[in-house]
């Protein structure tokens, strides 16, 4: 039996963590942030441990291409619809490590 996965599209995740309804919590590598960036104010978690005990209704989890995030998805937590490139598509800001 397959468990449907709550995604939600990357404004409206954007749009509860603005309004203070929700954390975003990116599980991506820190080479991937490096590399692409991530949203403004989300932290980078431990898969792993989000794996063994997933937020709760309030935790919206962002991977690369949204499939890790599909394993944290339980407890009432969701996922960002389309991970990175979702964020991206919808035009959402983005975070740079610093190029100094």
């Amino acid at each position: 039996m397959s468990r449907r996965v709550p995604s939600i599209p990357a404004a409206e995740a954007w749009a509860r963590v603005q309004r203070g309804d929700a954390r975003l919590l990116d599980l991506r590598a820190e080479f991937e942030r490096r590399r692409y960036g991530w949203p403004p104010g989300a932290p980078r978690v431990s898969l792993t441990r989000h794996i063994a005990r997933p937020g709760g209704p309030d935790t919206i989890y962002l991977c690369q291409h949204a499939n890790r995030s599909k394993l944290t998805c339980r407890k009432g937590a969701s996922e960002v619809q389309g991970g990175w490139q979702g964020w991206l598509d919808a035009g959402l800001p983005v975070e740079h490590p610093d190029a100094s």
